[in-house]
């Protein structure tokens, strides 16, 4: 966050005779920032907090805005829909991690914020005062949008984010599964959309599982070498791969954009990274998005911070630059802050116990790798 220099405290006096070389000048100092909020419990935010068992913040008055006194793991939910951990196993208990970390928890939810002033209302109309704002909501879809451009969305379909309600209702598709066999369509690209659809196969082995991920292959996030090992697990266990977008779904069907239909009795959209309409009025900078469902994005910079308005801090998911941003901010640093990297590695869910893994070129898979994950925290 830039801040501006605070003056001196006693101005320099200037000597009436030089007695000796002159003093090197003394380094600015700057007003360290004291009310720090943090909207949402994502795994970044996650990340910070545990980090403020080591390196704690005394002079910091740190609030967490998060309705959820226990949030579920991210990375937790491909085992929990194969039914590799049970619902109590995936769960952080958030305040716990508050109350040995020294953080007031608000128990509310937000509801809107303005830049300009430094403010975030509350669903109860408490207005929050911030001298540096974190936003690490995770993925919020926009199901207006989404039934705009996929009509029969809100009726038929069954949205993975938010967590908490999928994983609310995904017991009582397992209950109709072990009834009949279903037909169950896992809507969405990237790495969450291939583990998800891989652990909708353990879990109902008599089930039809198809997989509709696109973008590209040049737009993926992740190396093409990782994505072939992905289609051969998929082939492996019977999972059927398609690439062509969603044009609407009705109860039976999922009709796609080139018009063929797909039998399909669940349709799960996994369309994962669409930010709250809340933003769009934030007053901060927004970049355009051309995903479907999605709203435009805060446009940040390369230490994550609105480019507008640099002491906002905004993460949709994970981050690992985070918690030590926020430490050089609110310890009064800037010269501390680091810039986000991309990651050198991936890796993904690929059976209980095992795991998918791509770095540096090199692809691996089986529990070993599952080991080297749980150990690394990947």
């Amino acid at each position: 966050m830039t801040v501006e220099p605070e003056q001196p405290l006693s101005p320099p006096t200037q000597a009436t005779e030089p007695t000796g070389p002159s003093p090197r000048a003394a380094p600015l100092s700057y007003r360290r920032p004291e009310r720090l909020l943090l909207w949402g419990a994502g795994t970044a935010h996650l990340r910070f907090l545990k980090s403020l068992h080591k390196n704690k913040l005394p002079h910091a008055h740190i609030t967490l805005l998060t309705q959820h006194a226990q949030m579920f793991q991210p990375r937790k939910l491909a085992p929990f829909v194969a039914n590799g951990l049970a619902y109590e196993d995936c769960l952080t208990d958030v305040q716990a991690l508050l109350q040995t970390a020294g953080v007031h928890w608000t128990g509310r939810q937000g509801r809107a914020m303005d830049a300009a002033s430094r403010t975030v209302l509350l669903d109860d109309g408490t207005v929050l005062d911030y001298d540096v704002l974190s936003i690490n909501i995770g993925p919020q879809p926009r199901r207006e949008a989404i039934e705009e451009a996929m009509p029969g969305a809100r009726a038929h379909g069954l949205f993975v984010p938010p967590l908490e309600g999928f994983v609310s209702l995904w017991p009582k598709v397992c209950e109709l599964g072990r009834q009949r066999a279903l037909r169950i369509a896992v809507i969405g690209d990237g790495l969450e959309g291939f583990e998800l659809a891989l652990a909708v196969r353990q879990r109902m082995p008599t089930a039809a599982v198809t997989w509709i991920a696109w973008p590209r292959p040049e737009q993926r996030g992740y190396p093409e070498a990782m994505h072939q090992r992905m289609l051969a697990m998929l082939r492996a266990q019977r999972v059927t791969v398609l690439y062509e977008p969603v044009a609407s779904l009705t109860r039976d069907d999922v009709l796609l954009s080139n018009g063929a239909r797909l039998a399909c009795d669940v349709p799960l959209l996994r369309l994962s990274h669409a930010t709250s309409a809340w933003v769009q009025n934030s007053g901060l900078d927004m970049q355009p998005s051309h995903e479907i469902g999605n709203a435009p994005g805060v446009l940040t910079d390369p230490c994550e911070r609105s480019t507008s308005h640099p002491e906002v801090f905004f993460v949709q998911q994970d981050s690992r630059a985070l918690a030590r941003n926020l430490h050089a901010v609110m310890q009064a640093e800037p010269q501390r802050l680091r810039p986000t990297k991309p990651p050198t590695s991936h890796w993904v869910y690929a059976g209980p116990g095992r795991a998918l893994a791509h770095w540096h070129g090199y692809c691996a898979q089986g529990r070993w790798v599952g080991s080297l994950q749980r150990f690394f925290g990947a």
